[in-house]
């Protein structure tokens, strides 16, 4: 501990005898380097006018005591909303309700403000708020007693659609769709993306998404309330992340995709104009969140997602489908890597991976940058026992050119599933109220995957993600042979709604991973495994951004116990992810280390 005011002193010694600067420019006060992101080392040493945007992590959700903490967790469970509290106990959520529920300490966020640091967004989840902040004032920030961390956010390139749409054609009158339709419904233009899914069968038997509520996440909803298609969804609720409010139009923007994106998806999932236009899911109920601002490209957008993501966490979503990817940006030094994509660093994996650990089946497009990207965008790298990453395909199942490969930098196979992305019929919001046309892109086949595990939800109630996802991979083109390419491939609605409940397992990890608790925990929490595990399982420590901070051993009675600490010292409080690894196969299980 004594070494880092020597650092802090070497290093702005080095920057400025290589600026040329007099040594009494050195910061008197440097930063406190245990608490800031390395990558930010240079700016706040160097005492730097720039602005930078920084993640400040708090210490604590400003409880009192571990009686507060019970408190505050109890008064949680208490106005947990119904249909999140049944989401939870179906997928086996435990705790039902952890620190991670526990809203952001507002006198933190208040603090900063007084200070000039104006939060742009903050994160229960992350326990976390994104300021923008020169360079000379990061120290600052670190000498805060409530702040853990100082992290840099990285600027990011959101993956777009390969092209621009054609010019919305007219729309088609009832009667006038060229495929064949199913017996009970006039799917119109979407007959042919829908068949490659065994939807319309899946339809046919009753189950079109009802009592399933769905999440999108994308860059606004223009003419939601008015488009011949869209008009008749049920929408529970909007908010708009990146404006800060629940207004997700604005009809003054009439430029393709512009706000209009996310009708577009919407369309595909739950779009409602029989004979006409008919999504996967059109039976499910919606939820439109704004998280993506058409007009810039920062890595703020990956908060405004986060946010989404524990929005619809607590309006009870079920699914979230999400057309929104991200990769590095222009810095290589300072910016998101394709190293980065492995399922647990990027600021929006970390908070896809906290939606499905509270029981969120999420889904999400893969990419389109074959060519541009080696592998996925997060946060599709997430890994496949918790998020679907959708490729594009086209109407013979081939994948295009431009849908993203994997495998991740970790070796996992990636994508997952694969739907229709190329030519895919879709709303044209911005063209009028019965404008439609076609567009490619992975945008498309993600909705497409996700109304149609809306219609499975419905279905097989009892079915957690990790069920629904494994009559999934059972029915697909690719089952016994999962590529790179289009993962398990295209799946069959019908084969997956076929399925024996009886040999669907319980979750895709093979382990009985059971947490005992206690979780939030200060001393020490404990974890058995099933029997015969122990003797060949790796188990890790992982912190938020996927390092690992201590690798335990089982003992004789196979549980696994942590005191909290990393081998050098005691881990900052935070949300850490204690992992099981055998046989090709994992099992993570989260805790919550408090002080």
């Amino acid at each position: 501990m004594t070494r880092v005011p020597r650092l802090a002193a070497a290093v702005a010694l080095a920057l400025a005898v290589a600026t040329g600067a007099r040594a009494a420019t050195i910061p008197p006060a440097p930063p406190d380097l245990t608490r800031l992101d390395p990558r930010l080392w240079s700016s706040a040493l160097s005492g730097s006018p720039d602005t930078v945007a920084v993640m400040v992590r708090f210490a604590d959700k400003g409880e009192a005591g571990p009686a507060d903490l019970a408190a505050r967790l109890a008064a949680a469970q208490a106005t947990l909303d119904p249909h999140a509290r049944a989401r939870r106990l179906r997928s086996h959520v435990t705790p039902l309700v952890d620190y991670l529920d526990l809203p952001v300490h507002a006198p933190y966020v208040e603090a900063l403000r007084a200070r000039g640091f104006a939060p742009a967004g903050a994160s229960r989840w992350l326990n976390a708020a994104v300021v923008r902040v020169p360079g000379a004032r990061l120290a600052e920030l670190t000498r805060l007693a409530f702040v853990a961390a100082v992290e840099h956010v990285p600027h990011v390139r959101l993956s777009r659609d390969p092209a621009a749409p054609a010019p919305a054609p007219p729309a088609p009158r009832a009667g006038e769709a060229r495929l064949e339709q199913a017996a009970s419904v006039g799917y119109g233009q979407t007959i042919g993306p829908l068949k490659q899914l065994d939807v319309p069968a899946v339809h046919d038997s009753g189950y079109i998404g009802t009592g399933v509520r769905v999440a999108v996440l994308d860059d606004g909803f223009n003419r939601y309330r008015t488009h011949d298609a869209l008009k008749t969804i049920t929408v529970l609720g909007t908010r708009d992340f990146v404006d800060g409010d629940a207004n997700v139009t604005d009809t003054t923007q009439t430029t393709a995709f512009v706000y209009t994106h996310g009708s577009a998806t919407l369309g595909c999932a739950g779009g409602n104009k029989p004979g006409v236009y008919v999504g996967s899911g059109y039976g499910a109920s919606f939820l439109l969140a704004r998280t993506e601002n058409d007009f810039s490209e920062q890595g703020i957008e990956m908060v405004f997602w986060g946010e989404g993501a524990e929005w619809a966490d607590s309006a009870g979503a079920d699914i979230i489908t999400s057309s929104l990817g991200y990769t590095t940006f222009d810095n290589p030094d300072t910016d998101a890597t394709y190293a980065d994509m492995d399922g647990h660093t990027t600021i929006v994996s970390r908070a896809a991976e906290i939606a499905a650990s509270k029981g969120i089946l999420v889904v999400n497009s893969a990419g389109n940058d074959n060519g541009y990207w080696r592998g996925m965008v997060a946060p599709a790298d997430v890994n496949g026992d918790s998020l679907i990453a959708a490729a594009a395909v086209d109407t013979n199942g081939v994948v295009t050119g431009f849908s993203s490969r994997g495998p991740t930098p970790d070796g996992r196979t990636k994508p997952d599933f694969a739907a229709r992305g190329l030519n895919v019929p879709i709303v044209a919001a911005w063209a009028g109220t019965q404008a439609y046309t076609t567009a490619s892109g992975t945008s498309f086949s993600a909705p497409l995957l996700a109304g149609l595990c809306a219609c499975l939800m419905q279905a097989r109630p009892a079915w957690t993600p990790q069920q629904l996802i494994f009559a999934l991979r059972n029915s697909a083109s690719r089952a016994g042979n999962p590529d790179t390419l289009i993962g398990f491939g295209v799946p069959s609605g019908l084969k997956a709604l076929q399925s024996d409940t009886v040999n669907v397992p319980g979750g895709l990890g093979p382990f009985g991973f059971e947490l005992l608790g206690p979780n939030p925990f200060s001393t020490e929490v404990r974890l058995r495994l099933a029997p015969g595990e122990a003797a060949t399982a790796r188990v890790r420590v992982l912190d938020l951004q996927g390092r690992t901070v201590r690798t335990l051993a089982p003992g004789s009675d196979g549980i696994v116990r942590w005191d909290g600490s990393t081998g050098a010292g005691r881990a900052h409080p935070g949300v850490y992810f204690v992992r099981l690894d055998a046989g090709g196969r994992h099992a993570t299980a989260r805790v919550v280390l408090v002080r």
